[in-house]
C-alpha cells in the first residue's frame, strides 16, 4: 500500500519556511526551521530588497506536541534596505507566526488568552503547564496589558453591556461592533455620562443593541435621537416575567385557602382535636430484631473485636483486679468482712 506524503510546513509555518531537523532535550522538543524567502519589505519606508545583508537565529516556543514544550527555532534572513532615502540600512525578515522580539507564537498567545479567560493568571499558569505552555501569571498580566482596542468612528452598529471588573464593587461599559462581533471600547464605570461621552465622538451610529438600564437608554436618545434601540431576546423575556409577576401580584391574594379540594373565600375554623397517644405502638416502632446474624447459608456470624489484645499489660491487670474484688466481695456476703473505714490516727 502506497502512503501520500503531506507537506506539513505550510500548515505549520507557512510554505516559505521547512522544516529541516527534529531533536527532543529534557527541555523539550525542539523543531528546526529553515527560512526560503526570497525578498523583504522594510518595516520604515514599505520598500522590498533582495539583497541579503546576513542570517539571524531566534528560538520561539509555539503550541506543545502530545503535552510537550515545543520550540521552533528559525533561521531567517536581515536584508539591506536599497532605498537610499531611508535611515533604515538594515531590517530583519519579518515572521508571519510571530511579532519582532516575541518569544511565542501569536497561536500560543491566542491559547493562552483563552484559558486566562476563565481563571486567575496563577491558576492559568498551572493549569497551562499540565499541557506542556511554559508561561509565568506576570507573563499572561503582560500579555493582557499588551492587547490594544481599536476605536472605530465610522461605525453604524454597536452593542451596549456592563460588564464587572470585580463583582460587587467595579463595573464597566462594553461596546462591541454588531458586524465584527468585537469589542471596541470598555469605559470606565456605567453611567449615562459616560456613555454620552464616547457617543459624541461616534454620531453614525443607527442602531445599538442594549439591556434594560435606563441610563443607556436616556444617554442614547439624548444624544442620538434617530438611533434604534433594540433590545435582546434575553431582556425582553425578563421583562414579560417582571410584568406577569406584576399582574399576578394584583389579581391573586397572599393567601389561598383549599379544603376538600375546593377554594374557599374565607379562612377554614380551626377544629380542636384531642391527640391520643399509645405506648404499645411505640413499643412496637421501637422493637427491633435481638437475633445473630446469618450469612447467605445460614450459619451463624461472629463478630470477634480486633483491638481486644488480653496479653496487654492494662488488659491484665484489669483481670486481675476483677478477680480480687470477685473474692473479697465474695467475703462480705458471708459476713466475714467488715467493711467499716478505719479512723487515720
Amino acid at each position: 500500500m502506497k502512503y501520500k506524503e503531506y507537506n506539513i510546513n505550510k500548515k505549520l509555518f507557512g510554505e516559505n519556511y521547512i522544516i529541516y531537523d527534529w531533536q527532543d532535550t529534557d527541555e523539550g522538543t525542539h523543531i528546526y526551521v529553515k527560512s526560503q524567502s526570497r525578498t523583504g519589505k522594510c518595516p520604515v519606508c514599505g520598500h522590498e530588497s533582495r539583497v541579503y545583508h546576513a542570517t539571524y537565529k531566534r528560538s520561539i516556543q509555539i503550541i506543545p506536541i502530545n503535552n510537550i514544550t515545543t520550540y521552533a527555532n528559525i533561521t531567517a534572513y536581515k536584508y539591506d534596505c536599497t532605498n537610499d532615502n531611508c535611515q533604515q540600512k538594515v531590517f530583519m525578515e519579518e515572521l508571519p507566526f510571530a511579532l519582532a522580539s516575541q518569544v511565542r507564537a501569536l497561536s500560543l498567545n491566542h491559547v493562552i488568552l483563552a484559558a486566562s479567560l476563565f481563571l486567575s493568571n496563577e491558576n492559568a499558569s498551572k493549569v497551562l503547564g499540565l499541557i506542556g505552555i511554559k508561561v509565568s501569571n506576570d507573563t499572561i498580566k503582560r500579555i493582557y496589558d499588551s492587547i490594544e482596542i481599536h476605536d472605530n468612528p465610522e461605525i453604524e452598529a454597536i452593542g451596549v453591556d456592563d460588564v464587572a471588573i470585580r463583582k460587587g464593587h467595579s463595573y464597566a461599559t462594553a461596546i462591541y461592533d454588531l458586524n465584527g462581533h468585537h469589542l471596541i471600547a470598555l469605559l470606565k464605570g456605567r453611567t449615562a455620562e459616560t456613555l454620552k461621552e464616547w457617543l459624541q465622538n461616534h454620531k453614525k451610529i443607527k442602531l445599538v443593541t442594549r439591556d434594560r438600564a435606563s441610563a443607556y437608554a436616556n444617554a442614547i436618545s439624548e444624544i442620538l435621537p434617530d438611533c434604534v434601540q433594540v433590545a435582546d431576546r434575553f431582556h425582553l423575556l425578563q421583562n414579560l416575567i417582571e410584568k406577569m409577576r406584576d399582574i399576578f401580584r394584583e389579581e391573586f391574594p397572599s393567601e389561598i385557602y383549599i379544603q376538600d379540594g375546593k377554594v374557599l373565600d374565607a379562612p377554614p375554623e380551626k377544629v380542636a382535636k384531642r391527640k391520643t397517644f399509645s405506648i404499645t405502638n411505640q413499643i412496637d416502632e421501637n422493637a427491633y430484631d435481638n437475633t445473630a446474624p446469618v450469612d447467605g447459608n445460614g450459619n451463624t456470624i461472629h463478630y470477634d473485636n480486633k483491638n481486644h489484645n488480653p496479653n496487654r499489660q492494662r488488659t491484665r491487670k484489669q483481670a486481675e483486679n476483677r478477680k480480687k474484688n470477685k473474692f473479697w466481695y465474695a467475703r462480705f456476703k458471708k459476713g466475714g468482712m467488715n467493711w467499716t473505714k478505719k479512723s487515720s490516727k
